[in-house]
């Protein structure tokens, strides 16, 4: 007779007699299906060949190495995982290891030759045009697919699914780098209609878009209210030059932490205050732990605003200085080439009036 489990995920009897039922599964097997079409491309970061979008503040003097480490301990940890759960079935179930897919070689279709990749509609034709073999954790990846019909039916089904889950996400975190994209805040979407039971899921987008989907409730969000009530609600944030600088930039105000340093030196930028002893009482400055001004983000904004308006003005009076200017060269160009009507110069040089009356004709 067979026994029957619970779902260690949802709570529901599987009939199958898994530890976790197909249901819950599904994404694993989903996820590790991503890793492997995506396996090859961590490579990219770890080189440091990747680029997404211009630095924020100064570039350092000393150079950097040519290979991010972070991103190599987090590639080789991914694959860790796979390769030790791969390993783990194939030793259990007794079966041989994976061989990975060799380098196709061959021909290219009629229309595979003048096509671009893709075109054909061939995937023979594309993988002959990469000619490249398939990434070791790639194999590893789909060979845990295959066997994750009985991997959810051992004890340590919640386990695995766990680390594999970790994984896959750790792959597509390096490919994607969602580093790059910006806070736009808590979803804060009704759950059901309730007001009471709000999506509580953090929002990230990416930089130019105009909206945002949360990936828990599916919800669409437009990113220009979230940026003003961002905006709104970091005003009274503070902060050192160094992390305000950073914020700004993420806002589309360009500035560096030694900007900011300098225009606190002449005083355009005042530092941030506490209170000691309520809002009528007196007040000092904000320092951090390690005796750093603070500043207020909401001052800091409203600066650099300001600066920019100014540069705008000050381009405009140039534009117009530099136009006024040129219309004035144009004109002294044209009033000394135009030629002499009432005058003439004789052979001792002296000027004399030119005379519009004709003399008398030769010979009269």
């Amino acid at each position: 007779m067979t026994s029957f489990h619970d779902c260690a995920w949802c709570g529901r009897p599987d009939p199958t007699g898994g530890y976790v039922c197909p249901k819950c599964y599904r994404p694993v097997g989903q996820a590790l299906q991503e890793m492997a079409d995506l396996a090859g491309e961590p490579d990219v970061n770890i080189t440091r060949q990747a680029r997404y979008g211009d630095r924020d503040g100064p570039r350092s003097a000393e150079p950097p190495i040519p290979v991010d480490l972070k991103a190599s301990n987090a590639a080789w940890a991914a694959a860790h995982v796979v390769v030790t759960w791969m390993d783990h079935i194939a030793t259990a179930r007794a079966v041989p290891l994976p061989r990975r897919r060799p380098r196709v070689v061959g021909p290219l279709c009629i229309a595979g030759w003048t096509a671009l990749p893709g075109r054909c509609g061939h995937p023979s034709c594309d993988e002959i045009r990469d000619r490249r073999a398939e990434h070791p954790v790639a194999a590893a990846a789909r060979f845990v697919v295959e066997h994750l019909h009985w991997l959810r039916r051992q004890p340590d089904a919640t386990d695995a699914a766990e680390e594999l889950l970790g994984a896959a996400h750790a792959v597509k975190r390096l490919v994607e780098n969602p580093a790059d994209r910006w806070y736009a805040g808590t979803c804060l979407t009704p759950i059901d209609g309730d007001p009471e039971q709000r999506c509580t899921t953090e929002l990230y987008a990416w930089p130019g878009v105009t909206w945002v989907r949360c990936p828990g409730c599916q919800t669409t969000h437009q990113t220009g209210p979230r940026v003003r009530w961002l905006l709104d609600e970091a005003r009274d944030v503070r902060g050192t030059a160094t992390q305000l600088a950073t914020a700004a930039a993420r806002l589309g105000r360009t500035c560096t932490p030694g900007q900011l340093r300098a225009l606190a030196q002449r005083g355009r930028l005042r530092q941030a205050t506490v209170e000691l002893d309520g809002a009528e009482g007196p007040q000092e400055l904000a320092w951090d732990q390690w005796l750093r001004p603070l500043y207020r983000f909401g001052d800091v904004l409203t600066l650099l605003d300001e600066l920019a308006e100014q540069r705008r003005r000050d381009e405009e009076d140039r534009a117009r200085r530099a136009s006024a200017k040129a219309s004035r060269d144009r004109q002294n160009a044209t009033v000394d080439h135009e030629p002499d009507q009432g005058v003439r110069s004789d052979a001792s040089g002296t000027i004399a009036p030119t005379s519009s009356v004709p003399g008398p004709a030769a010979g009269g």
